[in-house]
């Protein structure tokens, strides 16, 4: 059926008149934010049929938001769309704009514009404006000469349009602007690209046929939001305030949003997905002689036409070229379609995106999420833009002491002794103290959990000296026995040793003080002296004393451990196994240190004798040289009977030193052979003859 000409006049009107689609910002409604700087948004609204719903993000956010996008709607939506950013490089080869290096040059500038319709403004005539598309810039002779005699060329941007060809010079543009809304957008792109300033990202939401309700979640950049504490000691109870100090960084404000802060650090990374990508091609050039323009427009094809040229047939001459040059496109948008599975309930979405996931809970003080311990705010927060805020996310009775800290080096600290008695797990954070009613220091505090303590120091104690020393007492064998090990067989006791602490105090104050002495043996325990104070793990030990009101004391602070001491066969003595002996022991163990101490014996007393036989050994050769000498004298002389007995007399010192020399080596293998057998396999008793 064929309209008449009003009807299609009419209907044209109508869509032109049509109002574009709604587009509205799609609201913020739950925040959990990380401890490494990363959030989670979830926006939740309605988007009707044929509407769009917009997802602000702030510069370099895109490729994060797609990243990790995640949309739920029971009707679905019809795409998520997005501008792709472009590379500097792209931007400009979209525009068709001359090399970055170039683009200084206003004459460079004009000649990229080559073939597009421009409307140029002169300064020379303001009322006059020059329509038409770019031919080309040309240079000029003005006819004039500089001082040397050159020729004065100026440039000229020469335009074809419905008033014929024109020519405006250079210096006399005030404005040239490309006319198509393209050219514009692509040369509005280009400029962009190169921006110190990044442009707002943002996503476009546009609902499904059927409309309704959407959620939309994504994880980007966020502020790492960070604890900070407040203890409050009075005379009957002990309070502890916590806040979470919180950023709005984005020009959006928070209104009525679920905020959650979470303990977790969730790997993330930066990803460029959202920008195009190319892949490369082979350029290869058709193999026909066909040519990129057509010839008859070529000037030797109109020649020849008139006669003018000379003729060369097809077989004379082929042609084969290719093309290059400048051009402008349009920025087009990608797109992400969605489609979402629901209940299909026409009410709307009653869950939110990431069921399974670190997603606020019931507005509980606290919760759990897998790995994650979670803070739920429990007040929507409403935030400004650029905005900070601290959010209460503790605020309780807890259990705290008001002790004095006297560390490893003898240096004295008032100090609070906390006990996390909150179902929260606290994290890392400033922590100030106020004592009844005054501010009494502040200090930091590591992540505590439920039931764990920490001692914090936060100030100097100026009302009580303290002067200490330390000595350690080996304690008595509980245990010995052979074992390997990486040098070799060795001797393995185990015994209780004591360190001693002796703690002079000198207390000005009219309350008795506790005192918390930092122990750095992790292994021992206080026996005496004072009490082992509870810790947690990985925490330092303290030992506890009660410290008289104005009074001068010593203390003698007695804490003992196991020690296991391993012994090789080189360091074993009998006198240090005589020391052993002379404790208390169970009888095994004396028994397998007696055996060895047998044979040590048995070992130093070769020792000894191969150092007495060296000595022997010097001696006699020393002799041998004397007799020798002695010899060679008489030898010059009329005394046969001398020289006869001293030559009896050197036989038998020669003899001697072999002898010695032999019974020197016996020993010295004597003696290696029981330091080697000593210890023998592990576990086995010695017995060495």
């Amino acid at each position: 059926m064929r309209l008449s000409g009003a009807l299609m006049h009419a209907l044209l009107l109508l869509v032109l008149a049509a109002p574009p689609a709604a587009q509205s910002r799609l609201p913020l409604k739950t925040l959990v934010l990380y401890e490494n700087g990363v959030g989670y948004f979830e926006r939740r609204g309605n988007v009707p049929t044929g509407s769009v719903a917009e997802i602000p993000l702030e510069p370099g956010q895109l490729d994060d938001a797609l990243k990790s996008l995640v949309v739920m709607s029971a009707q679905g939506v019809a795409s998520v769309e997005f501008a792709p950013p472009l590379s500097a490089e792209a931007a400009r080869a979209m525009a068709g704009l001359p090399e970055r290096e170039q683009q200084a040059s206003l004459s460079n500038l004009c000649r990229s514009l080559t073939g597009v319709e421009v409307e140029v403004r002169q300064t020379n005539a303001p009322a006059k404006v020059v329509k038409g598309r770019v031919i080309e810039v040309a240079e000029e002779q003005l006819g004039a000469a500089d001082k040397e005699g050159h020729p004065i060329a100026e440039s000229t941007l020469l335009v074809f349009g419905e008033a014929g060809l024109a020519k405006v010079s250079l210096r006399h543009i005030e404005s040239i602007r490309p006319v198509g809304s393209q050219v514009s957008l692509a040369w509005s792109r280009a400029v962009g690209a190169r921006a110190l300033q990044p442009e707002r990202e943002r996503l476009v939401v546009r609902g499904a046929s059927g409309g309704g309700a959407v959620a939309v979640g994504y994880t980007t950049e966020a502020p790492v939001w960070r604890t900070t504490y407040r203890l409050v000691m009075g005379k009957k109870q002990q309070r502890l305030q916590g806040f979470a100090l919180v950023h709005n960084d984005s020009d959006e404000a928070w209104d009525q949003v679920k905020v959650t802060l979470a303990s977790g650090h969730p790997t993330s990374f930066l990803f460029p997905l959202a920008g195009p990508r190319y892949g490369r091609r082979e350029l290869l050039a058709p193999q026909d002689g066909l040519d990129t323009a057509p010839q008859l427009a070529t000037r030797e094809a109109r020649e020849h036409l008139r006669g003018e040229g000379e003729w060369v047939g097809a077989s004379g001459m082929a042609v084969m070229g290719s093309g290059s040059g400048g051009g402008y496109g349009a920025i087009g948008t990608g797109s992400m379609g969605a489609r979402g599975y629901g209940s299909g309930v026409a009410s709307g979405i009653t869950s939110t995106v990431l069921e399974d996931g670190p997603t606020p809970l019931e507005p509980a003080a606290v919760s759990e999420a897998g790995d994650l311990f979670l803070y739920n705010v429990k007040e929507p927060v409403v935030l400004g833009a650029r905005k900070s805020a601290l959010l209460p996310i503790v605020d309780g009775s807890t259990r705290a002491e008001r002790v004095t800290l006297l560390d490893g080096e003898g240096r004295v600290f008032t100090a609070v002794r906390l006990e996390n008695t909150t179902p929260l797990t606290l994290e890392g954070g400033t922590l100030s103290v106020f004592t009844d009613g005054a501010y009494t220091g502040e200090t930091q505090i590591d992540r505590v959990k439920p039931g764990e303590v920490r001692v914090l120091r936060h100030g100097e104690d100026l009302d009580l000296e303290v002067a200490r020393s330390t000595r350690r007492e080996e304690g008595d064998p509980r245990k010995a026995r052979i074992v390997g090990g990486p040098g070799g067989r060795m001797l393995e006791l185990t015994r209780v040793d004591r360190l001693v602490h002796t703690i002079d105090f000198t207390s000005r104050t009219d309350v008795p003080r506790v005192v918390l002495v930092e122990l750095s043996e992790q292994k021992y325990r206080v026996t005496a002296g004072g009490d082992e104070d509870i810790r947690s793990p990985g925490q330092p030990r303290f030992g506890r004393i009660v410290v008289k009101p104005r009074a001068s004391e010593a203390v003698d602070l007695v804490e003992e451990g196991a020690v296991v001491e391993r012994i090789t066969a080189d360091q074993l003595s009998s006198s240090r196994l005589s020391m052993l002996l002379a404790r208390k022991m169970p009888d095994d163990v004396k028994s397998l240190l007696t055996q060895l101490r047998a044979e040590i014996v048995r070992a130093e007393s070769a020792k000894d004798k191969v150092a007495s036989l060296d000595q022997k050994v010097r001696e006699t050769e020393a002799d041998i040289v004397r007799t020798r000498d002695n010899l060679a004298a008489i030898g010059k002389t009329t005394a046969p009977d001398a020289a006869k007995k001293l030559g009896a007399k050197l036989l038998a010192l020669e003899d001697q030193l072999t002898a010695l020399k032999k019974e020197r080596d016996e020993s010295l293998a004597l003696a290696t052979a029981i330091r080697k057998q000593l210890l023998g396999e592990p576990g086995a008793k010695v017995s060495l003859k």
